[in-house]
């Protein structure tokens, strides 16, 4: 089965086909857009759409109020397709978007050699062979035989080159007659089985993983759930936290049923889902202000994996949205620091999420989730050896700029805090104590060396410096700059894990530098952590 463009285009205006709004927007760029009307006149394959014909679709994108007589084409998989096309062909956006970002309209068509690219004024300003791609579809706008005349010289042929021109007009428009294969979803699936077989056809090779599917379902009994999502996405980044849709969504399977099954979201009712998304907004804005105010963690960079998040909004939809006390909330921050430590959601997460889930019914879950951290990974005390060699995408580095902010530190140019300083000037950057330069020239070679490369650069070569701070140190040897700090801010060297003995800043000394400070590093995290919590549950084994 098989339909051309212009039916198909109609059949979307007249709203007989229709978005589900648990699609994803329109996210082409304009390079796909060109691409796909260039193979159309090429001829090319451009894939096929799959459509659902149901008499009770699920909720549509833009079309609230929406109520079908009889069956309504739902379209699983082609709507960057066909959006594109109907933004070039009707002249305007399709009536399930009120607008559209990369909007393909001002793509230019040029009759002589069926070129396609977007409008640039110094190349088509006064050459009228260039023309709008939306005007060659409107009858009669686009006169190939006056544009024939505009450019032909005295010894062109005018009706050869008219010929030319309009056969080249053609060839756009005749976009519209071309065909796409359709392919149809069994009238009498459910929304579970149309999501499954749109899984399994994708021409796009992108799959849907479980997240995708639970959120369609949500969609489908609360309209708003993508729309008030991306708005709690939007408020959180300007708060410093990157959070994406899939988060959100194991994060509201562990506000409404504390399960990492994501199958539990299925069946759930618009009111249900309202209720659990008022419960996880106020838990969030709660528990990044926790995260702030008492575990020096401003952003998502701090952390190296989101996800460490999502058992502890679980237990705060246990306890009423809040911990309810100081020993409580660190007892969980303990966890969490441990959990980063040994990378627990990094890798394995659906294993990992459903294991924490699981002990949060325990007499006490938050004993329950130490000893199963230790069980699957391992005690979570800090060794100078587990730092050796070990770069800045570790967690451990992300660790140790936490432990630097709770001591107080500073910058070593300015003595700003290395806490939440404002402006691009004084965003955080990662300084070499030893630069990279000084190193080299005394014989590590990080250019071919492995083994050298990542001496250089391991942990306990790094420091947190503020943009200005760092290119203001720039490639000086520590003999000779760590003597003005320390003068300049008698307290800055410490916090910072530096030792304060002039001879280990000696270039010749560097590995025991490194040594020194490693020790300096372990211990103070150490200490940190086994200062959030009691003996009794720093064991709890």
């Amino acid at each position: 089965m098989s339909e051309d463009i212009e039916h198909l285009l109609n059949q979307i205006e007249h709203r007989e086909i229709v978005l589900p709004e648990f699609q994803r927007e329109f996210t082409w760029d304009k390079d796909q857009s060109k691409l796909l009307i260039d193979s159309l006149i090429e001829g090319y394959p451009t894939g096929s759409l799959l459509l659902w014909a149901t008499a009770d679709p699920p909720a549509l994108k833009n079309m609230s109020s929406f109520e079908s007589e009889g069956r309504v084409q739902v379209l699983l998989d082609g709507q960057q397709r066909l959006t594109v096309l109907y933004l070039l062909v009707k002249d305007k956006v399709p009536p399930y978007y009120s607008e559209v970002d990369n909007d393909p309209r001002n793509l230019y068509y040029n009759l002589d050699t069926q070129e396609l690219t977007y409008y640039k004024q110094n190349q088509m300003q006064g050459d009228s062979r260039w023309v709008a791609v939306t005007e060659c579809f409107e009858e009669g706008t686009v006169d190939a035989g006056s544009i024939a005349g505009d450019v032909a010289g005295e010894d062109d042929d005018r009706f050869e080159l008219f010929q030319q021109y309009q056969n080249n007009l053609e060839a756009l428009r005749n976009v519209v007659s071309e065909e796409f294969p359709i392919m149809q979803v069994d009238d009498d699936s459910t929304l579970q089985q149309a999501l499954t077989v749109f899984d399994r056809v994708n021409s796009q090779g992108t799959p849907l993983s479980d997240a995708d599917i639970a959120l369609a379902h949500m969609v489908s009994s609360w309209p708003e759930t993508r729309r008030e999502f991306k708005a709690k996405l939007a408020e959180l980044e300007d708060a410093g936290f990157d959070f994406d849709l899939t988060f959100l969504v194991r994060a509201m399977n562990a506000t409404i049923n504390q399960s990492a099954e994501f199958e539990h979201l299925h069946d759930l009712s618009a009111a249900e889902l309202r209720a659990g998304w008022t419960d996880l907004s106020r838990i969030l804005d709660y528990l990044l202000n926790v995260l702030r105010d008492h575990a020096y963690v401003y952003s998502t960079d701090d952390l190296n994996t989101p996800y460490v998040l999502v058992p502890m909004i679980a237990y705060l939809s246990m306890t009423g949205g809040e911990f309810r006390s100081a020993r409580e909330r660190d007892r969980m921050l303990y966890w969490m620091f441990a959990a980063l430590i040994q990378r627990r959601h990094t890798r394995s997460l659906d294993a990992a999420l459903r294991q924490d889930m699981n002990v949060l019914d325990s007499a006490e879950p938050l004993v329950a989730l130490v000893t199963t951290l230790k069980e699957e990974e391992g005690d979570p005390y800090v060794s100078p050896e587990n730092l050796d060699m070990r770069g800045i995408r570790h967690p451990l580095y992300n660790m140790m700029r936490i432990v630097i902010r709770k001591q107080g530190g500073v910058d070593w140019r300015n003595g700003i805090e290395l806490a939440q300083p404002v402006g691009d000037d004084y965003s955080i950057q990662s300084h070499h104590i030893f630069p990279r330069a000084q190193l080299q020239d005394a014989g590590y070679d990080t250019g071919s060396n492995h083994h050298d490369k990542k001496r250089v650069n391991e942990i306990a070569n790094r420091v947190p410096a503020t943009r200005s701070g760092n290119i203001d140190i720039s490639d000086d040897p520590p003999a000779e700059y760590l003597p003005k700090v320390q003068a300049a801010y008698p307290n800055a060297l410490g916090p910072a894990f530096v030792p304060e003995d002039p001879s280990l800043w000696e270039m010749e000394n560097y590995e025991e530098f490194l040594a020194e400070r490693r020790q300096r590093i372990a211990k103070g995290i150490n200490a940190y952590l086994d200062s959030l919590v009691d003996e009794a549950f720093v064991i709890a084994d």
